[in-house]
């Protein structure tokens, strides 16, 4: 037993559980026993110094799991400084409150409620967007994601840190103490039961089906990449060739919609116009929706450009023109403001996004509020994040009811219905002819999540504001019973 107390193993059981929760090579089950060992570390009272260095390492090793071109090494170790940081100092805040004040919070419910908040203002205000929360660990738990409609993803990033911190509590007094809290019993009790519950309603949920009308959607993709077709005029020409023939193959295939991957096309700016003739004259000819995504060369010789699409529509006229709004730290690309809308169509309500667009909770919820049944989404992803990438935006589907269509270069393209069931994926790194066609419902499901957002969340703020108070207050009191102890 005196194993599981020493800081050290405890750090090195840590660091494994870091290294393989979220992104690439991700294992679902050690989501739920990350926080454990620091949890326990701290417990024991062991130096937040040395702890802040091994999640800052951590980190780091953690995060170059998705290191491959165009993602550079110094990202990684500029995220992993972040968020080894800002881990530690949740730690201390919460370890603080706990030995300070044990009568005015609930360690177990102020673990949870703080993390919780802290993931959700980074998944609405920072350049990361929902790439740190830990609800992106259970992505292939399609039973359990079924509750992100009830409560979005923060509920489940919630129930997770709920269960780590239960666990540790109820692990650590039957170690050290041979008995357990009443409070450790209650939550252990609280946390079986929403497992429970959310683990029904999602096997329930699956097993309805979707009602409405249903729609033949192709997503291309081609091998060209961006610097490939930027470098070299030939190349590119081929690739615009090859896309518009994948383009009218997949109308020939019965395609009611064709989206293209993003920047599939590098037009200059002379030339630009032209080409829109060209792809409007294709999508009235073969009578189908066209989302033709592409990038405009900015400066001559520079690698700099404007990333947008053009929607058309059948008859060859332009629904939308709509350029990438939330960007990569880095990525260079103009940033010009464009109106999200969601558009009616004879197939449903539909709307677009460009890649990154759906890592933030901001933009994600706007297509939700405007009645989208199905978003649109040209990607270009790289082999570190894929599949994980275009699994974390069927999360957003789930979680406001509307099917998921993404088409990504050097990544998985997927259709996926409004529950997150795949119904049909195209890997980029396999042997196919970059055309995907599936079926997939428009209608858009209501949702608890979509009507209220991050209710979950708010109930935390409350939470954490009336311990607050009581904290206020005790310490208001004891300094007029004692003015020494202040």
């Amino acid at each position: 037993m005196k194993l599981i107390s020493n800081q050290y193993i405890l750090l090195i059981i840590g660091g494994v559980l870091v290294g393989f929760t979220g992104m690439n090579w991700n294992i679902p089950f050690f989501g739920w026993f990350v926080f454990v060992p620091f949890l326990r570390y701290i417990r024991l009272g062991y130096s937040f110094k040395l702890l802040l260095m091994s999640l800052v390492f951590f980190q780091i090793l953690s995060t170059l799991r998705i290191v491959s071109e165009p993602f550079h090494l110094w990202i990684a170790v500029f995220s992993g400084l972040q968020a080894g940081f800002i881990f530690t100092i949740l730690l201390w805040i919460w370890n603080f409150f706990r030995i300070r004040y044990p009568k005015s919070i609930s360690p177990i419910l102020s673990f949870a409620f703080l993390f919780t908040i802290v993931e959700w203002i980074g998944a609405y205000e920072t350049d990361l967007g929902v790439w740190g929360m830990l609800a992106n660990s259970q992505i292939g738990n399609l039973i359990l994601l079924q509750s992100a409609s009830i409560f979005g993803a923060t509920g489940i990033s919630f129930i997770l840190y709920l269960f780590n911190v239960t666990f540790e509590h109820f692990f650590s007094e039957i170690l050290d103490q041979k008995k357990l809290t009443h409070s450790t019993i209650k939550f252990t009790w609280i946390t079986i039961s929403i497992l429970i519950l959310t683990n029904v309603y999602g096997t329930f949920r699956l097993s309805l089906g979707i009602p409405g009308k249903q729609i033949r959607v192709a997503n291309i993709t081609s091998k060209f990449e961006i610097q490939t077709i930027w470098e070299n005029p030939n190349e590119n020409i081929k690739n615009t060739q090859l896309t518009i023939e994948r383009t009218r193959m997949s109308a020939k295939q019965g395609a009611n919609v064709v989206v293209w991957n993003e920047g599939a096309v590098l037009v200059t700016v002379e030339a630009e116009e032209e080409f829109l003739k060209l792809v409007s004259s294709i999508a009235n000819e073969e009578q189908i929706e066209i989302i033709a995504a592409y990038i405009v060369q900015k400066t001559s010789g520079g690698f700099f450009f404007d990333n947008k699409l053009v929607w058309f529509a059948k008859d060859g006229k332009r629904r939308q023109t709509y350029y990438k709004q939330f960007l990569v730290p880095g990525e260079p690309v103009s940033k010009i403001p464009s109106e999200i809308k969601a558009i009616d169509t004879e197939f449903g309500r539909m709307s677009v996004a460009i890649c990154y667009d759906f890592d933030s909770l901001r933009l994600t919820e706007i297509h939700s509020e405007y009645g989208s049944g199905i978003t649109l989404i040209p990607a270009s992803d790289w082999k570190g994040i894929s599949p994980f990438h275009t699994e974390m935006a069927v999360i957003r589907g789930i979680e406001n009811g509307s099917s998921i269509v993404r088409s990504a270069r050097s990544g998985l393209s997927g259709v996926f219905d409004a529950y997150g069931r795949p119904k049909g994926t195209l890997d980029y790194f396999e042997e196919n002819d970059g055309i995907l066609i599936s079926s997939v419902a428009t209608s858009k499901l209501n949702t608890v999540y979509s009507r209220f957002g991050n209710w979950i969340v708010w109930i935390g703020i409350v939470n954490l504001l009336l311990s607050g108070c009581k904290i206020v207050y005790f310490v208001i009191k004891r300094s007029i019973e004692d003015p020494n102890e202040v």
